[in-house]
Formats: structure tokens, sequence, C-alpha cells
């Protein structure tokens, strides 16, 4: 009977437990993949004492988890608790030691990723985070394996699960925002405190993760221009759909003769595209290679299990390196045979470089609410022009009170020149309310 490979577990909640379950359902599988079992030594939690769903049995629970990764008896680091300032002393701790480490935790490696790449590198530890970035899907593995050497022009992706819930809820069932946010929590898809998911940030950070795998680019945590879904009214999505488009928020990273362009924003997508179909909790990534062309990967981003089973999957990998370095000759680089240490980006060429949002050519869409009256829309055309933005098409609805609202659709323009018009028009006196915009994607 082959030795078990040793699993210490930072944390226990929806997907600790999930990985504790699978763990236990799929025994045998695993140890057919592996060629020896894993097993779970030792766990760190913050209620050592509450009564939980899996059977803890010949575990150690502590509340400590730099206990873990010191422990002799850990031969992997599976970090499942979350919070890039708390996980991060463990990891760096276990990584440090030579013990590989397992994460799910984006905000830890947007923040601290190229350190910690770096220290395992140094130890001959392996650090993997596939559960980090979009739930299930194996994204990161495509792009350091079978798709390592391509040269990427574009990758677009919808990256959180809860906030295309909502925005699939509020289409379907045209409810409102509040509506269809009670709804994702109901279900599961939503934290108690979804400031994360609701601004970007989530979704600002898994990009930042992809860039530096797609691209081979540093993009440091917090540089990537974020814009969320708050705010995001019925109207605007009965809007897009007029126009033939769905609303999603959406990660990009597109190559342009100026540069680098990563942004995170909400954005009218045409129904034609794939990524228009991902509903609900989905999650999707779009790419567009020289030698590849065009592929899309599609999966559950939300819940508990799925994002287990991609821990699940990176423990196994590591479990498998483990033994394979048990079998590694003296003298050997620390490393060597292991294979799966995600190496760090090179030196930037000059089309890596970032471009700035200001400079990126885009679409608008602009719902205004104004005073129902002669020498409005003169105004507002006057406010356009003066910007340098043309108007592609425009839908007026019927007055109501003495007010109209008015739908803009405008020709690609400026991205800086397209913001200081609605501003301009927000300043108009005859302008009720902050206009409404949202860019178009289309490519």
């Amino acid at each position: 009977m082959p030795s078990p490979v040793r699993i210490g577990l930072l944390g226990c909640g929806v997907v600790g437990t999930g990985f504790l379950r699978l763990l236990a359902e799929r025994t045998r599988a695993i140890e057919d993949a592996v060629g020896a079992p894993l097993i779970v030594t030792r766990l760190a939690v913050r209620e050592p004492g509450k009564r939980r769903s899996v059977d803890l049995s010949g575990v150690s629970v502590g509340v400590d988890p730099m206990a873990v990764a010191d422990a002799d008896d850990v031969d992997v680091l599976v970090e499942l608790m979350g919070g890039a300032e708390a996980a991060y002393p463990p990891v760096r701790r276990a990584l440090e030691r030579g013990r590989s480490v397992v994460t799910a935790n984006k905000h830890l490696i947007s923040i601290h990723g190229d350190e910690l790449e770096g220290l395992a590198v140094a130890s001959g530890a392996s650090l993997r985070y596939e559960a980090s970035v979009a739930g299930v899907i194996p994204i990161l593995q495509a792009l350091d394996h079978g798709l390592r050497t391509e040269r990427f022009t574009l990758l677009v992706g919808i990256l959180n699960g809860t906030t295309n819930y909502i925005l699939s809820t509020m289409e379907r069932e045209g409810r409102d925002f509040a509506e269809a946010l009670q709804a994702a929590r109901e279900l599961g898809f939503a934290e108690a405190d979804p400031s994360l998911d609701l601004s970007g940030a989530d979704t600002a950070q898994k990009l930042t993760i992809l860039a530096r795998h797609a691209f081979r680019v540093p993009a440091p945590h917090g540089s990537i221009p974020t814009e969320g879904i708050v705010g995001m009214e019925l109207e605007d999505l009965r809007q897009a759909d007029r126009f033939g488009y769905v609303v999603k928020l959406l990660g990009i990273a597109l190559r342009t003769p100026g540069g680098l362009d990563l942004r995170v924003h909400p954005a009218f997508i045409p129904k034609r595209y794939l990524l228009a179909s991902v509903r609900d909790e989905f999650n999707a990534i779009y790419l567009r290679g020289e030698a590849s062309g065009s592929m899309m990967l599609y999966g559950k981003g939300a819940g508990g299990l799925p994002t287990a089973q991609a821990a699940l999957g990176d423990a196994m990998a590591v479990a498998r390196e483990a033994r394979l370095r048990g079998a590694v000759p003296p003298g050997t680089a620390p490393g060597a045979g292991a294979g799966a240490t995600r190496r760090r980006p090179g030196p930037l060429s000059a089309e890596d470089e970032r471009t700035s949002l200001d400079e990126i050519q885009t679409r608008y869409y602009l719902r205004l609410l104004v005073e129902d009256q002669t020498g409005v829309l003169a105004q507002i055309a006057h406010r356009l022009g003066s910007a340098r933005v043309g108007v592609a098409q425009m839908f007026q609805a019927p007055g109501h009170r003495g007010e109209a609202e008015i739908t803009i659709l405008t020709h690609e323009a400026r991205d800086r020149d397209a913001r200081d018009a609605v501003g301009a028009i927000a300043a108009l006196p005859s302008v009720r309310r902050a206009p409404r915009a949202i860019r178009i994607f289309d490519l």
C-alpha cells in the first residue's frame, strides 16, 4: 500500500466542505489517478467546536493556519479560507518549507502571485490556483500547457457567477436589481456582502491572473480600470434587447496597435455572440489566437462543489508531483521532474505595454431623461459633436408629464471623448438625471 499524501486544509466553509466531501466520495478514483491515497491530517478553522456535515475522524482540528503550514505531517497545503492577508502568511510559510500549495484565493494571487511563484520555484514546490479563476473551467491548465506557445490577440470573459446570475434574472424574469440580488443570495450565489462581486473587483482580480497566463504580462493588483453593475436598471436591459444586445459584466484583454487593453465593465454585446448565451451562475472565457483561432471555455463559476472540484484537481496534480519528487535522484535541481510549477512571465515587448482606457476606441449606449421641449435634442447633439462623438442610432420614447427619455447609440469614439461628452450632457439644465452610459463591445 503506497504511503498517503497528507493534506493540511485551511478553511471548512462551503468550498472546504465540498472539498472534503469529494475526497470521501471519490477515494478509489483519486487513488487510481494519483497512485496513492489523499488524506486530510490537519484542518484550521475559526470555530473548531462547530458541528459539520463531513466526517473529521482522524483529523487534527485547530484554529491556527500557521500551525498547519509548519506541521511535519502535511505534504500539501490546501488553502480555502479566503482573504488575502489572512492566507498570505501560511501560504508563504508552506512554500518556504518546500510544501506545495493549492489555493482558490484570487485575491491572494492577484496581489502576491509573483512573489509566491518565485518562492515555489526556489524551494522546488508547486503553487496551483486553478480554482481561483472561473470556477470549474480548467483555463489555467489550458493556457499553461496546450496553449502555452499561442499568441493571443483577445480574451473576453464572463468571470463572476453572481453578477451573471443577477443580470440573467433581470433579463429573463423582468425583476429589478434588488430583487435579482436577493434571489442570488437565496440560492447561495451571492455573499452576505456582495460588494466585491457587484463592484467588478472580483472580475478584475481574475483578469489580473488571466493576463499573466494568456499574455505573459504583469498586471499589478488594482491597475485594471474597473466598473461594476451597481445601479444597473431593468430599462437598460430592455433597451439592450431593443437594439439586439444583451448586457454582461466583462473582463477584457485585447491587443491593440497602442498596446494591451485591460478593463472590466458591463457592456452591451450582440446577441449573436456565444458569450451572450452564457446565463445564470455560469462563466465563459472566449479566446482568439493567431494559430488556434477562436475558442470558448464554459462552465459553472459559482457554488461550492464546482470550486471544490477545481481545487481537488490541483491537489491531485501536486500529489502526483510529490510522488515523482520522491524519486528524483540526489543532486537534481529543486523541483526537477515535477514540471507543473507555473513559469513566471518573461520580459515585456513593446506591444505588450499597457494602453490607457482613455485612448481606446469604443461605442456607447446612452439613456437620458430630459425636459420634453424644443431644442433639447440640438443641445445634446452639439455636446456630442463638440467631443467628436457621432450618433449611430437614436430612439425617443413618448413624452410623459413634461419629460422624455432618449436612447442613443454612438459611433466609435475615443473613450475619454465619450466620457467628456456624457459629462457635458449631464450639466445641461434640461437633463433631469445623470445619463446612463454603458459601453458596447462588438468585435
